[in-house]
């Protein structure tokens, strides 16, 4: 296999597995996925990749409920705080 087809194959692989991704519903961006196969073709567990996905996902959440409960406490607008991360993958 040529050096040059790799990146096109790298990119072919990227595009099928977020089209899998959005049928199974994970909510990874493109760019989320490319990061996590990086991270496997660096050795990276694919399990503990994922219990820190799912970690951070429920760490944003709360936070989430946290603000929403706090705005409507003081009666707030409702509208998202400039720092609230609304989608993290």
């Amino acid at each position: 296999m040529s050096e040059n087809s790799q990146p096109h194959e790298s990119e072919v692989t990227l595009t099928v597995l977020h089209a899998i991704s959005e049928i199974v519903n994970t909510g990874l961006s493109k760019e989320s996925l490319k990061i996590c196969m990086e991270l496997l073709q660096h050795g990276v567990s694919s399990l503990a990749l994922a219990k820190a996905i799912k970690a951070i996902r429920k760490g944003v959440e709360k936070k989430e409920r946290e603000e929403e409960d706090t705005q409507s406490e003081n009666g707030d607008s409702g509208q998202p705080s400039p720092v609230t991360c609304r989608k993290l993958f």
